[in-house]
């Protein structure tokens, strides 16, 4: 069998010497490391594909111009039509 023994932990205070400094105060930037700027965003030159699958509800949603147009197409065979 194994005795429990009890430790008696004594708490020391160290003595802290105080003292005033007068830090130059820092912006912002020098705080986190310098004034470097973020790259500025590039525009890409990507243009959207044309879309040629149309379904019946999207074609709903069109304008008279652009319906007479996209169903032109698909009359055509150059767009399909989804069911």
């Amino acid at each position: 069998m194994s005795k429990d023994s009890a430790v008696e932990i004594e708490q020391t205070a160290d003595k802290v010497s105080e003292a005033f400094f007068d830090f130059p105060s820092l912006t912002l930037e020098e705080e986190w490391g310098g004034s470097k700027r973020m790259p500025k965003r590039r525009k890409s030159n990507y243009k959207m594909p044309e879309k040629t699958y149309w379904h019946i509800y999207s074609l709903q949603t069109l304008n008279s111009e652009k319906f007479v147009k996209v169903v032109d197409k698909i009359l055509k065979r150059e767009y399909i039509l989804i069911k």
